[in-house]
């Protein structure tokens, strides 16, 4: 309305909570260092460092400096020194100047005296000598030029100290091998940027399997303390879940992280970050108190369960409701960076000043083998040489870029197993099969390749837009897989020839033996805990946060997933609560993962890290790992000489071996781990039919 005054616009909260302490610690230093100073005159034809300054008559002319062993410090008298006092001095000194009259000059002399008996120290502190001295430049500034620093100061103070966007992209099934700044075959040069301006970890461990690494990911917690030591179970289908009979088993193993366990995104939001996901949560289907808006999340976009198909998931939900798949030419991987970008404007529109929390969580390259045709036609025909000419080139290239010891050697090619109860025998040479096989070979192995070239091509869409949005230089993005890639079919995969390449169609495994292949040089799968099963490339990026000495470079040092949660939380300045279910809180084996990124070469962790999965359980301790299958003896083996496990050391270094061993076993007694021929039968599967269990 006209002739209505408009009320005036409050500060933002972050520019009043860094502005006003600038502003507070400047009038504090100008009134302790320059008691009863008048601002210099500026006198034409002499520089302002060379005028004399005028002191206040009723001020004592300025002592010489003394040494500090023949004077020293007077005595601290909090009532004279405070800054009320010498407030009320200055103003004495200002306002009320030499008068006429006994009274007035009884009480002037009594001023002169107070200050004269009680000086300030003539040997101050070399920090209090320079804000001194930046006290006076300040002091003999213009206004305009004043105010032009004083911007300058504030402007500085918020960049630095704003806390950093966090955003964590995990991938489902992928091989340490796979991505090409780890030596892989498949094309990622939006990854291997970020590689090159950040920091890639050569040692770094999931939990063997999708639901433990999730849990662990979500809480900085191991699966078993958060109720997930095993997997969950179908929400859908033929077998629902059945909440009263699984609420009578160990907490360790019902199936879902618990409510009372606090999660990433709940600590976050309540440091102020907004909390956002997309993609597989698969981490509690059953009870909707389990689900992501319920867990910490301020949306979700994503599937609950284990598994979807790409081109049309059953399983969709936006928020608590589910939802179709819309759009033509639908695919999960595009679908869940679209959203995830526009979350991101949506919280820059409504939260400008609150960083914000991404969890990506793809699917790709998971089972199904569904591929987009372009891609797909991108890698067809690059696979003919096969497996075994794949992983000695990528042997050679992880050398070559310092991802492992020039003496490794490659694991030998897998022989026959039933450890995961899967039909066929070993893994054969690629000479031995047929070019018709070989054919259907190549065009599997392109399929999943072509998977993950298109999560590197979303990557680049949601860079993109952090780049555009300026947001980039200080958000942190970390990249990682779930667990190793999967071998949960014969040698040969799972898969008809005529269905690959075609939208809204594809296989079902590519197969154990180019699994063997994105594992390169390594041992096993997912499910077990040998290095093939729980090593994860890891790639750290953060502009602001990375000193530029370490960018591009390597750490071989050893840490797992609740290190990624406590580098979360630190970047964050979010805490952990101190009890859970009204119980001091577990112990939380995660350390900071920031001394790494400024180039501490201090070991991260003093203890053994423990892992545990379907009784197949590890222990690292520095250069030693002891490992071992389900019901099979421990192995022992000195990483830092043979990085692929091919040298059991066990007999050699039997007391190494009892060391360890009774770690782990301290380690299960604290966070619930059952020895697996008791766990299984808390099973949420049918482990006899399902993985081929030997009783």
């Amino acid at each position: 309305m006209a002739g209505v005054r408009q009320p005036a616009m409050a500060p933002r909260p972050v520019v009043r909570q860094l502005v006003h302490p600038i502003l507070r610690l400047l009038r504090r230093y100008l009134r302790r260092h320059h008691r009863g100073r008048l601002p210099r005159p500026r006198r034409p034809g002499l520089h302002p460092r060379f005028q004399r300054q005028r002191r206040h008559p009723l001020l004592p002319a300025r002592r010489p400096r003394q040494v500090a062993q023949h004077q020293p410090h007077p005595p601290f008298r909090p009532h004279l020194r405070s800054p009320l006092a010498s407030r009320r001095l200055r103003a004495l000194c200002r306002q009320q100047p030499l008068r006429r009259g006994a009274a007035h000059c009884r009480r002037d002399q009594r001023l002169r005296r107070r200050h004269r008996q009680h000086p300030r120290s003539p040997v101050r502190p070399r920090s209090h000598q320079t804000l001194l001295n930046a006290g006076r430049f300040f002091a003999m500034l213009s206004p305009i030029r004043r105010f032009a620093v004083f911007l300058l100061l504030a402007v500085t103070t918020f960049a630095a100290e704003r806390r950093p966007n966090v955003i964590v992209v995990l991938v489902d099934d992928m091989g340490w091998a796979n991505l090409g700044c780890y030596g892989g075959p498949v094309e990622t040069p939006v990854l291997d940027r970020l590689a090159a301006d950040g920091v890639r970890f050569t040692q770094f461990y999931n939990y063997a399997r999708c639901c433990p690494s999730r849990a662990a990911l979500l809480t900085g917690l191991h699966p078993h303390e958060t109720g997930l030591g095993h997997m969950t179970f179908k929400r859908t289908g033929k077998s629902p879940s059945k909440l009263p009979e699984r609420m009578k088993m160990p907490a360790a193993y019902r199936g879902w992280v618990r409510p009372t366990v606090p999660t990433l995104p709940e600590m976050l939001r309540s440091a102020g970050y907004g909390t956002y996901m997309t993609g597989k949560w698969h981490v509690g289907n059953s009870d909707p108190a389990t689900w992501p808006l319920q867990r910490g999340f301020d949306r979700f976009y994503g599937f609950l369960e284990g598994t979807s198909e790409f081109f049309r998931p059953d399983d969709l939900h936006r928020g608590n409701e589910k939802i179709s798949p819309d759009g033509e030419r639908y695919y999960t991987t595009d679908a869940f960076t679209t959203e995830a970008i526009a979350n991101l404007r949506d919280h820059a529109a409504r939260k400008p000043d609150a960083p914000f929390f991404l969890y990506l969580s793809y699917n790709a390259p998971h089972f199904p083998m569904q591929a987009m045709p372009e891609d797909f036609a991108k890698y067809r025909g690059r696979f003919k040489e096969g497996w075994d000419v794949l992983r000695v080139r990528t042997l050679e290239r992880q050398k070559k870029l310092g991802l492992i010891p020039p003496a490794t050697a490659l694991s030998p090619r897998p022989g026959a197993t039933d450890r995961l109860g899967t039909e066929g025998g070993e893994v054969p040479a690629w000479e031995s099969l047929t070019p018709e096989d070989q054919d259907r070979m190549d065009a599997i192995m392109a399929t999943y390749a072509a998977m993950i070239d298109r999560v590197d091509q979303n990557l680049g869409r949601l860079v993109s837009h952090l780049r555009e949005s300026g947001q980039l230089e200080n958000t942190a993005i970390f990249f990682l897989s779930d667990n190793g890639a999967e071998a949960e079919s014969p040698p040969l995969g799972q898969f008809q020839l005529a269905n690959l390449g075609h939208y809204g169609m594809g296989g079902r495994h590519y197969g154990r033996a180019w699994a063997t292949a994105s594992n390169t040089p390594f041992r096993e799968y997912k499910h077990f805990t040998h290095e093939g099963g729980i090593l994860t490339p890891l790639i750290v990026h953060w502009p602001r946060g990375i000193s530029p000495a370490q960018r591009g470079t390597l750490s071989h040092q050893n840490g797992f997933l609740p290190d990624l949660v406590a580098t979360c939380l630190d970047l964050g300045a979010a805490t952990r609560p101190a009890t859970m279910e009204g119980r001091p809180a577990p112990v939380v084996d995660g350390r900071t993962l920031r001394p790494l990124l400024a180039g501490a070469t201090a070991p991260l962790h003093d203890a053994p890290i423990c892992l545990e999965h379907e009784g197949n359980r590890m222990v690292r301790d520095g250069r030693w790992k002891l490992v071992g299958f389900f019901r099979e003896p421990w192995e022992l083996y000195d990483l830092e000489t043979d990085r692929a496990e091919a040298r059991n050391v066990a007999a050699a270094h039997p007391d190494i071996v009892r060391r360890l061993e009774a770690a782990y076993a301290t380690w299960a007694t604290r966070v619930g781990a059952l020895p697996w021929d008791e766990a299984q039968h808390h099973s949420v599967y049918d482990a006899d039919t399902k993985y081929g269990i030997r009783r």
